[in-house]
């Protein structure tokens, strides 16, 4: 048996009479699945956060090839468009993604889900080189960086007079800008807790701020947290 007739064989268990050509199913898959590697490594590449996840990007990737599926299989038949959006209706989805950036990367590869599964080859290549190349571009130059870091400072100590302000104070000769978060009574009265956002320079150092404020609240616990991104507390 040669190769046409193994197609032809092939093609006569597809939908509809052989609507879907088996051929033309296995090369938008596959191109939808070589452009989200892509995308997905790219991610990787670019990611500047504190907890990476690799199964986001193998998310990514069966997105992109997911998507490139449903679009062959609906077609332009209406009655398989409706019958997409039942069953999507059923589904809830119920992890919350924290970075809008996740948020435009999955919209990426469903669109170059998409253009491959209607066919549009050229145009979901061009999407993938172009939005990859872009991103790259801005990650190697830090665009939209202004040079400062968002730090959150955490005090805890016991009270005294002036105690706000002489923390003010301290911290404002590290910093660009201050603001308080939250003021706390701990531990039955005993002590307090102060929580403060700090705009620092790219080369501050948690230890300055250690000996800043050890000369201010003797014994006083410090912690400090964050980064250039943003943090839910």
């Amino acid at each position: 048996m040669d190769l046409n007739s193994a197609l032809t064989q092939l093609n006569a268990f597809s939908d509809l009479g052989g609507s879907i050509q088996v051929i033309d199913f296995i090369v938008a898959l596959g191109l939808a699945s070589l452009l989200s590697i892509v995308i997905a490594k790219t991610y990787q590449w670019s990611y500047r956060g504190v907890s990476f996840s690799p199964a986001f990007m193998h998310t990514l990737v069966i997105t992109g090839v997911v998507i490139a599926a449903v679009m062959m299989i609906i077609g332009s038949n209406i009655a398989r468009a409706f019958s997409l959006v039942g069953a999507l209706s059923i589904i809830r989805y119920r992890n919350a993604v924290k970075d809008p950036r996740d948020v435009a990367f999955i919209f990426l590869t469903m669109g170059v889900g998409m253009a491959c599964g209607t066919k549009f080859f050229v145009l979901g290549i061009v999407l993938a080189v172009i939005s990859c190349v872009l991103i790259g571009l801005m990650s190697w130059l830090n665009f939209g960086q202004s040079g400062y870091l968002e730090k959150v400072i955490r005090i805890s100590c016991p009270p005294f007079d002036r105690f706000e302000d002489s923390l003010r104070d301290a911290l404002k000769s590290l910093s660009e800008r201050i603001t308080l978060l939250s003021t706390e009574r701990v531990r039955g009265g005993a002590e307090v807790e102060v929580t403060f956002s700090m705009k620092v320079p790219e080369n501050f150092t948690s230890d300055s701020l250690f000996k800043k404020l050890e000369s201010v609240v003797p014994g006083a616990r410090v912690e400090v947290l964050g980064s250039n991104h943003s943090l839910d507390l």
